[in-house]
């Protein structure tokens, strides 16, 4: 730094000088001689890494009542596992109960109806039968005494007799069938009346469920959001449940791209237990300042709370990256530079790097393989000096 700063100030002196007549002199770019010049280039190794990674439930459900109502019991709290199904709080239902009492009492009341009027019917039933084998006797009495009549043998009066118990047991059928009608139109207006009470009910008892909040999975509480004692309405979310099973995100380094892929086995560490995972889901990007991309893995029988510090350890993979000597590298504080000669000119450029390789450092940015950097005395350089071999 004290020899950048001596150049400045000679750069400074020197720009000042030129208010004078005097002309000023040429700068003196420095030349450092002795340089050794190497390339960047591609290294291929295997390496086995861990990466910091975080416990989170499968998916995040916000739940959220289908009434409004006071919320009058919380069985659950933060932290808390839940089974599908089961009761996690309850809304009054003060005001819907008199619906479903009501739906049940007219249900009563139909089927009252219904059973007086099925037995009505089978009265008529038999009624019936006995009309139609009455009537059907009268008929052949009367075509048979028709004929008689016709030849002269039988006595016109006596014919009159058999007609009128023929016209008799005619309309005694024909009653007993407007009858049957009757009531067939009296049971459909009932039945009709039935299925609108039972639909009434069934929207009743529909809005009776909805005050118990049930959760739709099997999961975790991940927080409790409106207390007891609370109105709440289909626009309040209760509670924030985390489903089964957990995964643990982690974001590993651009290195494995490429092989790191969905199915890949891996190992997890989560409160001093070791699990087996398995990827299930790679970010398609990588982010450009931590040259990192994230990745989900999978872990059965996990037993944790989501936010819990875990470890994911990629396996033993063979990865390529830019890589120069160690030497080659000039730190400013936590800064980390290289010198790029291009046409014998040396270029100060900020680099990041990641691991050491034997002799050799990985550069995760700011450097190209093949770009020719300067490898010695790289302390006695500065950004435009000259280079000497």
């Amino acid at each position: 730094m004290a020899k950048r700063a001596a150049l400045a100030l000679t750069l400074f002196l020197l720009t000042a000088s030129c208010g004078t007549e005097e002309k000023a002199e040429p700068i003196k770019v420095k030349a450092v001689s002795g340089v050794k010049v190497e390339s960047a280039q591609v290294i291929t190794f295997t390496r086995s890494d861990t990466f910091s990674g975080t416990v989170i439930p499968n998916k995040q459900i916000l739940l959220s009542p289908k009434v409004m109502g006071y919320l009058i019991k919380v069985n659950v709290k933060a932290g808390d596992r839940v089974k599908k199904g089961e009761v996690l709080a309850v809304i009054d239902s003060s005001a819907i109960k008199p619906d479903v009492e009501k739906a049940k009492a007219g249900i009563k009341e139909v089927n009252a109806a219904l059973k007086e009027l099925d037995k009505a019917l089978k009265e008529v039933e038999a009624r019936k039968q006995a009309a139609e084998a009455n009537y059907q006797l009268a008929e052949k009495t009367y075509n048979r005494f028709k004929k008689l009549l016709e030849a002269d043998a039988v006595s016109k009066q006596k014919f009159d007799e058999v007609a009128a118990q023929y016209r008799a047991a005619k309309a005694n059928l024909e009653a007993v069938k407007a009858k049957e009608a009757q009531i067939l139109a009296k049971k459909k207006v009932l039945l009709a009346k039935k299925q609108q009470v039972e639909a009434s009910l069934k929207k009743a008892k529909a809005f009776l469920s909805y005050t118990e909040l049930r959760s739709p999975v099997n999961g975790i509480v991940l927080q409790k959001l409106i207390d007891k004692g609370n109105l709440v309405s289909p626009q309040t979310p209760v509670f924030k449940i985390g489903s089964l099973p957990l995964k643990v995100r982690a974001y590993i380094d651009d290195i494995y791209a490429g092989k790191v892929k969905v199915g890949t086995d891996v190992k997890v560490k989560v409160q001093g237990k070791t699990y087996t995972g398995r990827v299930v889901e790679v970010d398609r990007s990588s982010d450009p300042v931590t040259h990192k991309f994230g990745v989900k893995v999978l872990v059965e029988g996990l037993n944790a709370i989501p936010g819990t510090y875990a470890v994911v350890e990629i396996p033993s993979l063979k990865a390529e990256a830019v890589a120069v000597p160690k030497s080659a590298i000039y730190r400013v504080g936590a800064v980390e530079y290289v010198f790029v000669v291009k046409n014998g000119i040396a270029h100060l450029r900020i680099v990041k790097t990641g691991e050491k390789v034997g002799n050799m450092v990985i550069v995760l940015s700011g450097l190209h393989p093949g770009e020719k950097i300067a490898v010695t005395k790289v302390e006695d350089l500065v950004d435009g000096a000259r280079v000497e071999g």
